[in-house]
């Protein structure tokens, strides 16, 4: 990749303080350090061109030769609405704390039901294993990233891949929809997104929904929610949460009290957490 392919950009993004009585997952002078740490940013890198639409992502990654693992991201907007530059913070600072971030959009509905969105979270997450070598980034440390309707894609990726999938490392799932019982039978909330009411077609929830597809063989999660949280109830999340501690799967639930679903998604200490996190599940040592 060519050097003036990228935009070097200084750290920006900010970090408050843990919330009283909640110990910070890492020092104020670790977390300094690496906001002033360089990056490089490549933004509009095409990945699936389908029905006459280019579907397209932003890299963030430090500016060094180092390799680092992998995090792909996937925005919120209830299915239907969002954009990539939506988690450009959230990115940034992943960066700034040693990742290789890949933050992604995807075809939205109405126009796109959930299972296009779903297979074009698929195809970036194959195009990334592909590419991690050119953008200097660890294959074998691919992990997802995704808030609200991006952390339900994120959670199904990881709970239901297909043949050929690339094998995820860890996930963060803030504010997601995890099993849509929460919707009522004749809602028509979700029609445009999933075909229907959830009376009318059944099936096309209870797919969506990682929870039907839990296993022993997930991977890693970490969820976080807010406990006022009044669009997604944190009780659809913390579903996921307990059936992967029943199968043994390693799982960490971080509530942020006193928050609803923005504010949530704005909250630095479940940031700060979700790195940390990452950052120890893909820890060469825990190989």
């Amino acid at each position: 990749m060519r050097r003036r392919d990228w935009i070097l950009v200084a750290g920006a993004a900010v970090v408050g303080a843990a919330a009283p009585g909640t110990a910070a997952p890492v020092c104020g002078q670790q977390i300094a350090d690496e906001l002033r740490r360089p990056l490089r940013v490549q933004r509009d890198l095409p990945f699936r061109e389908l029905d006459g639409e280019t579907v397209a992502a932003d890299l963030y990654r430090p500016d060094d030769q180092g390799v680092y693992p992998l995090v792909l991201m996937i925005h919120g907007g209830a299915w239907t609405s969002g954009d990539k530059w939506n988690l450009a913070d959230h990115a940034r600072e992943l960066a700034q704390a040693g990742f290789v971030a890949l933050a992604i959009n995807y075809r939205l509905a109405p126009r796109y039901p959930i299972t296009e969105q779903i297979s074009d979270c698929r195809v970036a997450l194959r195009w990334a294993q592909q590419q991690a070598d050119q953008w200097l980034a660890d294959a074998n440390r691919l992990c997802v990233w995704g808030y609200s309707a991006g952390g339900q894609l994120a959670a199904w990726l990881a709970t239901a891949p297909q043949p050929g999938q690339p094998a995820i490392c860890a996930v963060v799932a803030g504010g997601a929809p995890c099993d849509f019982d929460f919707v009522p039978a004749d809602s028509r909330s979700l029609a445009h997104v999933m075909g229907g009411t959830r009376q009318e077609v059944p099936h096309a929830y209870a797919e969506a929904s990682p929870l039907t597809h839990a296993s022993p063989a997930a991977p890693p999660f970490f969820f976080f929610h807010g406990t006022h949280d009044l669009l997604v109830p944190a009780s659809s999340s913390r579903k996921l949460y307990d059936r992967l501690r029943q199968l043994q799967v390693p799982a960490e639930y971080h509530v942020v009290e006193n928050k609803g679903h923005l504010l949530t998604f704005l909250d630095p200490t479940a940031r700060r957490r979700a790195i940390d996190f990452l950052r120890q599940s893909t820890s060469k040592e825990s190989d």
